[in-house]
């Protein structure tokens, strides 16, 4: 009797913080497709009269291609270096017996809890002639996800046997097909779940591309920002920027949501 109105509880408040995410996706999904007047009252209704028209507007007037490319390019290219450097500096600090692996370990564990000094960036961007670029713009946000990926890749390395590197390296492979080739493939679920959450860390991110960039280098996030300011009695035209900025994340997290929990429990490795 007592295991039976422990799981009805269980499902009670599971179902109740379900509702506490779901039901502000539900509102500005629902209000995206109504016309001002209606959207103006934050309802969970259906719409009286479904429009498409508030894309349209914010297509022609919001910059949404643009920022669209623009966060496509920077979360790609972060996420490519994030990946790449990572799971190289992961593997020499796993691998190596050394005093500098250990402090190597614990100087990118820092950027887990040290802010971001946004002057003396913006200076260093601007005296490399890299502010308001793609290459600047990549680069500081690729810094953003190494810490939490070399610590997740450390952890992954740690329980792969070394006796798979000397069965690698006695075949012949060099330090660089040994871990792209030997290595890189067993670590597909921490390496998708790490593309997930640094993509979406940086698709995400308003920081980097406010501080450092122009408004024709800006972000979809932005676009919603810019847009508030413009139309902030428009909620439908919001609603809409806000819809559009977060369907491609959802896109992403649907096809690769399987592969997170596993990622993240491959990574809790005691070192």
């Amino acid at each position: 009797m007592k295991k039976g109105i422990k799981k009805i509880c269980y499902y009670l408040v599971t179902g109740l913080i379900t509702l506490v995410f779901l039901i502000p996706l539900w509102m500005v999904f629902i209000n995206a497709f109504k016309v001002k007047q209606e959207a103006r009252f934050f309802g969970l209704s259906l719409p009286g009269v479904w429009t498409w028209e508030n894309f349209e507007i914010v297509f022609e007037q919001g910059g949404v291609l643009r920022a669209f490319f623009n966060s496509l390019i920077v979360s790609a290219g972060s996420v490519l270096i994030v990946l790449s450097v990572s799971c190289l500096a992961a593997y020499a600090i796993s691998r190596s017996k050394r005093k500098w692996a250990r402090n190597a370990y614990y100087l990118f564990l820092c950027g887990l809890v040290i802010p971001v000094a946004f002057i003396p960036t913006f200076l260093i961007l601007d005296t490399l002639n890299l502010f308001n670029t793609y290459i600047g713009l990549i680069l500081v946000s690729a810094t953003y996800g190494l810490p939490m990926s070399i610590f997740l890749y450390a952890g992954f390395i740690k329980s792969i046997p070394r006796e798979l590197d000397e069965a690698a390296i006695q075949d012949g492979c060099s330090p660089l097909q040994l871990v792209f080739r030997v290595i890189f493939p067993l670590m597909k679920p921490i390496t998708v779940t790490l593309f997930i959450f640094n993509f979406i860390g940086c698709w995400n991110d308003i920081q980097v591309p406010l501080y450092f960039s122009n408004t024709e280098k800006w972000n979809l996030p932005l676009t919603v920002y810019n847009f508030y300011g413009t139309y902030g009695s428009s909620w439908n035209l919001i609603f809409a920027d806000i819809v559009l900025t977060v369907a491609p994340l959802l896109i992403l997290y649907l096809f690769c949501q399987k592969y997170i929990i596993s990622g993240m429990t491959a990574g809790a490795v005691k070192g």
